[in-house]
């Protein structure tokens, strides 16, 4: 019989099944390889982006230190420096909407700002206001507030959180709380958002992961 009329032997269709099958099991290996993978990248990329809102949230604590120790060196004072611990408690106690008009806003009559200002460069995108009709949440500052000193205005730090600032210099009283007593204590509540830093520093048990000037 001629060579193409020939049939496979039932030898060679269990030959070709187990390759078939070798087949889906060597692809499910793939997949799983995959999905291992993908989910390391995905946590270096979490852990890259971690690294880079630090190092972004410690530029912009140095950015801003430098602004005010300029405004120092022109008005003698730094900002806020007649403000007080009053009503508010340590955790919501912040004087940057001041800090802010006297180093960005316009020059006396119109604004508050220091001799040069504007004494730093906030990116616009960046500056916030107060929600009062939605849950007293931060929001995009607006061109009409920007320019208005009365409007407290607040700098957000890379995970959306506002800057936080105290005077400390004038005080005639050091607490226990202040971090830099002869100068300001500047910081970002940092990744996990919670406001450690304005207890003082931390005990020698205790970490935070806020970041500052100090």
């Amino acid at each position: 019989m001629p060579s193409f009329f020939r049939t496979r032997s039932a030898g060679q269709t269990r030959t070709d099944s187990s390759k078939s099958g070798f087949t889906l099991i060597e692809l499910m290996i793939v997949v799983a390889i995959i999905g291992v993978l993908s989910t390391l990248v995905t946590k270096m990329i979490q852990m890259a982006q971690a690294r880079s809102f630090e190092a972004n949230a410690k530029s912009d604590v140095s950015t801003i230190s430098s602004a005010l120790e300029a405004y120092m060196r022109d008005e003698g004072v730094y900002p806020a420096w007649k403000e007080k611990l009053g009503g508010e408690d340590l955790e919501t106690f912040n004087c940057f909407p001041i800090l802010f008009e006297n180093l960005q806003g316009e020059r006396p009559p119109e604004g508050r700002g220091g001799k040069n200002t504007p004494y730093s460069d906030m990116a616009s995108d960046r500056i916030a206001v107060i929600d009062e009709d939605f849950d007293d949440e931060f929001k995009r500052v607006g061109r009409d507030d920007l320019f208005d000193p009365e409007v407290d205005k607040y700098y957000l730090d890379p995970w959306s959180e506002p800057y936080f600032y105290r005077e400390n210099k004038s005080k005639r009283t050091k607490e226990d709380w202040m971090l830099k007593r002869r100068g300001f204590d500047l910081w970002s509540v940092g990744p996990d958002g919670v406001n450690d830093a304005c207890f003082g520093h931390p005990e020698e048990d205790e970490e935070y992961d806020d970041i500052g000037n100090w």
